[in-house]
């Protein structure tokens, strides 16, 4: 019936911890907390990064498709208007209500019905803010006939002291200029 009480104080050791299994722990702990500070780390610099990432992305595609749709509409693409050459950063885009223009400037690209009417009639505009954002554009001509318009973007970061791009695309929009 009774136990004898050599066995019921080995039960209560069996329950505790030894020195050793201590030592153990404290010298496993401080690397795996030196994993989780690492990857706590990047989680709460790499979250907001890739998230800035894609809405310059986005931005940038918004921006791709109302110059595809003006370039569809398009009668032309001018060299130059109303004292304004088209270049690097000014697309111009001959609509049958009048010529548009896009300039990229200070991390943005602002849309504009351009006009040769006086200075205080209203300009309408459209402005994306791709701070991080790249754009080249090239217009393509045949017999000096401008016709299409080949645009590049991407996102560009600097990570570790080098510069990344993200989100590269290449788009070819053709003009209803060529008949």
């Amino acid at each position: 019936e009774g136990t004898p009480s050599r066995l019921k104080g080995s039960d209560k050791m069996c329950k505790a911890f030894t020195l050793v299994e201590i030592m153990v722990v404290i010298m496993i702990l401080p690397f795996v907390l030196l994993l989780l500070d690492g990857l706590f780390g990047t989680l709460l610099t790499e979250i907001p990064r890739s998230w800035r990432i894609a809405q310059e992305s986005t931005t940038l595609l918004n921006l791709l498709e109302q110059i595809h749709q003006d370039v569809g509409e398009a009668k032309g693409l001018p060299a130059e208007f109303a004292g304004r050459t088209a270049n690097d950063n000014l697309l111009l885009v001959e609509l049958p209500e009048g010529v548009i223009g896009y300039q990229i400037e200070e991390g943005r690209v602002t849309r504009s019905r351009l006009t040769s009417a006086p200075p205080n009639e209203p300009v309408q505009k459209r402005v994306w803010s791709v701070p991080n954002g790249k754009i080249v554009w090239q217009v393509w001509q045949k017999d000096n006939e401008c016709y299409a318009v080949e645009i590049e973007t991407h996102v560009e970061l600097e990570s570790q002291g080098r510069l990344e791009k993200k989100m590269a695309r290449a788009h070819l929009f053709y003009g209803g200029v060529l008949r």
